[in-house]
């Protein structure tokens, strides 16, 4: 379970963009993945909405969305 969050300054995002796409990260927020995809939080929320987007499961339905990069990397092997 993710305790802390990080920020990152726009000059620190940019520079590790392509790394944060293809690391070892399991979860982005919503906000890091539209940044890194350059789409918007609206359309990412919309797609998580629809079931196009797989997230961590919740605890609470309060908790903040995130996007389960670990799932999409999965479905990636799959077509490969």
């Amino acid at each position: 379970m993710l305790n802390s969050n990080i920020t990152l300054t726009d000059s620190q995002f940019e520079s590790l963009k392509r790394d944060l796409i293809f690391s070892n990260l399991p979860f982005l927020s919503v906000e890091d993945y539209a940044r890194i995809t350059n789409d918007t939080t609206g359309n990412v929320r919309q797609q998580v909405h629809q079931g196009r987007l797989p997230i961590r499961k919740k605890q609470k339905s309060r908790e903040k969305t995130f996007i389960n990069m670990l799932a999409i990397r999965a479905e990636a092997e799959l077509v490969v």
